[in-house]
């Protein structure tokens, strides 16, 4: 007797599951590796897991003790000065679905046609999370910190426009910044949360000209001769502009010994720095990371998990999603910069 319409239901919903679960992992990897940023992240060992709470905290230190010189009859230095308070970030969630319909079911029901069924429909949410994924990252800057998106690269360093605008970790951004006689940007130590804002160079020469002095400046700015940028990201642009400065061609390399190579990823290298670039990042624009101080920080209970088949009321389909429960961090946002070309 053939299977009832249940029985059948039940099968392609184990079916769905169990190939799921399979899969997952290798899923996991082909879907975080398909982005240069996100392989690159994930290379620099930034992803950090967190099991449930409402929102992701850190303790941020900037303040600082002072020491005094003294003689003989001087007041000795006293106080309790204010040098930590809490970064928060809340969770954000994304969710790709997988759908079907009775009729589906039945007209796939065949031993061969249900594997073949299921793949496909498991490979179009995968490929939903891929494009998702690589779109939070370069996703445009929200300075309240609200929706449902992400926060992204332009979160953590605003474009020039909105480095004094809203908060980051529920912070208010520098107030001010100052430009310094190497025509660098830098947060106004007298205003507001100084030790909470990235450097800038907001350049509005040729490119063409400028780019390997530009970003030179910015580099050694940001380094401060104490802890260098390790990651470059920049748009296809001056990626290529970098490249037909005719650098030694040893830095423009597939990032030998690294996961970007055999991923297929161009990886340009400045001041030894691994440069990358992905198409949907701001038309000449850069930012230079330091990835000691970033977190893509996510929920190891919702991290890639698929849910149980649900009916759509009133009708013949059924759903479920895959879940991710993730955001994008930084504890120090004076350790990075951005180079802008107007």
């Amino acid at each position: 007797m053939a299977d009832s319409l249940p029985s059948l239901t039940r099968t392609l919903d184990d079916q769905f599951t169990e190939t799921w679960q399979e899969i997952q992992t290798e899923a996991i990897d082909n879907i975080l590796d398909a982005s240069p940023i996100t392989a690159m992240l994930r290379r620099m060992g930034v992803f950090t897991t967190q099991t449930g709470g409402d929102i992701i905290t850190r303790t941020i230190r900037y303040g600082k003790k002072t020491a005094a010189a003294i003689s003989e009859g001087d007041v000795l230095p006293q106080g309790v000065p204010k040098l930590k308070t809490q970064a928060r970030w809340t969770w954000r969630y994304i969710a790709s679905d997988i759908e079907r319909s009775v009729i589906e079911d039945q007209q796939n029901a065949g031993k061969y046609r249900i594997i073949s069924y299921v793949e496909d429909r498991l490979g179009a949410a995968r490929d939903g999370l891929e494009e998702k994924l690589e779109d939070n990252f370069t996703s445009a800057i929200v300075t309240g910190e609200t929706g449902n998106e992400m926060q992204s690269l332009h979160d953590l360093v605003p474009p020039v426009a909105s480095r004094s605008t809203g908060t980051y970790g529920g912070i208010a951004r520098p107030g001010a910044y100052t430009t310094q006689t190497n025509g660098t940007a830098v947060p106004t130590t007298t205003n507001t949360n100084p030790w909470w804002g990235p450097k800038y160079l907001g350049a509005s020469t040729d490119p063409e000209i400028t780019l390997v002095d530009d970003m030179t400046v910015l580099f050694n700015t940001v380094s401060n001769n104490k802890q260098s940028p390790n990651m470059i990201v920049s748009d296809q642009s001056l990626f290529e502009k970098y490249e037909g400065f005719g650098q030694d061609a040893t830095q423009i390399v597939k990032d030998a010994g690294a996961m970007a190579v055999d991923l297929g990823f161009t990886v340009q290298r400045f001041k030894g720095v691994p440069w990358i670039w992905t198409e949907d990042f701001t038309a000449e624009h850069m930012v230079m990371l330091n990835t000691s101080f970033i977190e893509l920080v996510y929920d190891p209970q919702l991290w890639f998990e698929m849910t149980e088949w649900k009916p759509i009321a009133l009708q013949g389909e059924r759903i479920a999603h895959i879940f991710l429960a993730l955001n994008l961090i930084g504890t120090q946002p004076r350790r990075h910069g951005r180079l802008e070309y107007s």
